[in-house]
């Protein structure tokens, strides 16, 4: 017979529904972006919180985040956020 979950359980597999509050300028950055890429605004978080963890990542092991131009390989601009990450324990990895 199948075990059925408890409800802790249950709340621990849903994910998180956030609401944020956006200034004037950041709802048309977000509306701007769906429009170019079709994208839902819950898809453009997702994704951003995907390129801030590849950041972050990055930055922990003493990597950086940059973008080069394919047709001028010698233009590199390098990416950085506003984010100093927590310095981990000796050991952690």
């Amino acid at each position: 017979m199948a075990k059925r979950s408890t409800k802790r359980e249950r709340e621990a597999n849903k994910g998180r529904r956030v609401t944020i509050d956006l200034s004037p300028s950041a709802a048309q950055e977000v509306d701007r972006l769906r429009s170019l890429t079709g994208l839902t605004t819950a898809d453009l978080f997702r994704y951003g919180l995907v390129l801030a963890r590849i950041y972050l990542d990055a930055q922990r092991r003493g990597m950086e985040l940059r973008l080069v131009d394919p047709a001028k390989t010698d233009v590199v601009t390098r990416l950085e956020l506003p984010v100093i990450p927590p310095r981990e324990p000796d050991g952690a990895e």
